[in-house]
């Protein structure tokens, strides 16, 4: 999983699965979600998503107070979202 912040828009990139998402991964996720310039997530070069996945949604959502726009869902986490019954949270 890679994760990069430009023009406002927090790029993640790559798999983002359980066996990806390290935990300094996820640490430097936590900080640029925290940043105020942070107002959308972009999930377009994702290759491959899992639950892992919507819980990074989710803990984005948190720290953002639902004021993230999430873009380019991978229909994997939009399928666990449905099946989580957090469809409403995640997707547009």
């Amino acid at each position: 999983m890679n994760s990069e912040l430009r023009d406002s828009v927090l790029h993640l990139s790559g798999d983002i699965t359980v066996k990806t998402v390290t935990d300094a991964a996820y640490r430097q996720f936590e900080r640029q979600c925290r940043l105020k310039e942070t107002g959308a997530i972009d999930l377009s070069q994702v290759s491959r998503a899992d639950s892992a996945c919507v819980s990074l949604l989710l803990t984005a959502l948190r720290l953002k107070n639902q004021a993230v726009e999430l873009r380019h869902i991978p229909e994997s986490v939009r399928a666990l979202a449905d099946l989580y019954e957090i469809k409403d949270w995640v997707t547009p």
